[in-house]
């Protein structure tokens, strides 16, 4: 009890240094280390790499060469690894950061020991997995299926907590910081008669869970391509999107009113929103990652890279991890402070943090 009263104390001056520390104009982005996780002898793709929710560990899911693989985030050595039947999709930790899961193109969702690697739990469905992730709360796993179903289980005894189809394909899917609700992000898929080809028409959708069955409550309407992420930023104001059309749009979580619309050069597969709001960052068919200054909408930073599969945030908002196509990558890369705009600020938190004898004084 009193560890969670220390907590709800602490998290907002946690939230305010980490929107004061980094730049606000241009990001600064150092590179910590890149990793190989696909080591298949031709071609090499990762789909995934999560960061655990105390930044000190993460996870690569890989397709050509399947396999689970953990790693240490300091120093990017590799703990444990585990080959797989078939291509590996997507992958999300517990809260607690001891457990995490996994969806494949095998059909199952797995739940894994973070620690030792050993599989918990296997829970067979009856469609590859694309996206995956696991409520704030810790209580409910959510699932995106190629068949264009949302599916919902029970953390803790993993049974089914309901089911909604929303398209032929879900790709991607993030909670609400409340988890009581959901936005997902895929396709629909329709074919056309003229071409003799299939249509993919993109959607994102918020999905209500508080009742007692999930129900789409709101169309985040641009997306013409396939939806191939989706996020909500962390002061639950914005949705934003990346898919293949192109494009990149950042909307109003609870109107629904589109803000920015990015349009690149080539596919968009990964969007994610700087820990302190300031930036969206973008990767896909290009070999950069790109920030846009959220303030304004401009394009601020293109960081070089291979072609980009995913991008996730440490919880802290230090820390990038990107997973990469082609290459069968991982990267690392630190968001670093800036007190240059901010002398005061670092007064502040040297006087507030630091247990140093010479501070004592002022901290009275």
């Amino acid at each position: 009890m009193l560890k969670s009263l220390f907590l709800l104390l602490l998290l907002p001056a946690l939230a305010l240094a980490q929107e004061d520390i980094y730049h606000p104009d241009v990001p600064e982005l150092f590179t910590v280390w890149h990793r190989v996780a696909d080591f298949a002898p031709a071609m090499r793709a990762v789909e995934a790499a999560r960061i655990s929710p105390d930044g000190r560990t993460a996870v690569s899911v890989s397709k050509f060469g399947p396999a689970v693989r953990v790693w240490r985030v300091a120093d990017g050595a590799l703990l444990w690894e585990k080959d797989q039947n078939a291509e590996v999709e997507c992958a999300a930790f517990s809260p607690d950061g001891k457990r995490f899961v996994t969806g494949d193109e095998d059909y199952f969702v797995k739940i894994w020991d973070a620690q030792t690697g050993r599989e918990l739990k296997k829970i067979e469905v009856n469609s590859s997995l694309d996206g995956i992730t696991w409520s704030h709360d810790g209580k409910q796993i959510a699932a995106g299926s190629e068949n264009g179903d949302l599916l919902l289980w029970d953390a803790n005894t993993f049974k089914p907590m309901g089911t909604l189809n929303v398209g032929s394909t879900i790709n991607s899917l993030d909670f609400t910081s409340d988890d009581n609700r959901i936005v997902v992000g895929g396709n629909i898929q329709t074919p056309n008669p003229q071409t003799k080809k299939t249509d993919y028409f993109g959607f994102a959708r918020l999905i209500d869970l508080s009742g007692t069955s999930p129900k789409v409550i709101r169309t985040y309407e641009g997306p013409k391509g396939s939806v191939k992420s989706i996020r909500i930023s962390n002061d639950q104001k914005f949705v934003a999107t990346g898919g293949f059309d192109n494009g990149a749009r950042v909307f109003e979580l609870e109107t629904g009113k589109m803000v920015y619309e990015f349009i690149e050069p080539e596919r968009i597969e990964a969007v994610a929103f700087t820990g302190d709001g300031n930036f969206l960052v973008t990767g896909g068919h290009q070999h950069v990652m790109t920030f846009y200054r959220l303030r304004d909408g401009k394009k601020v930073l293109e960081q070089p890279s291979p072609r980009t599969e995913y991008l996730d945030f440490s919880a802290d908002g230090r820390l990038l991890l990107s997973a990469h196509e082609d290459s069968g990558l991982i990267s690392l890369y630190l968001m670093q402070s800036n007190m240059q705009h901010r002398q005061e600020l670092y007064h502040q938190l040297e006087v507030k943090y630091l247990r140093n004898r010479d501070l004592k004084a002022e901290k009275k």
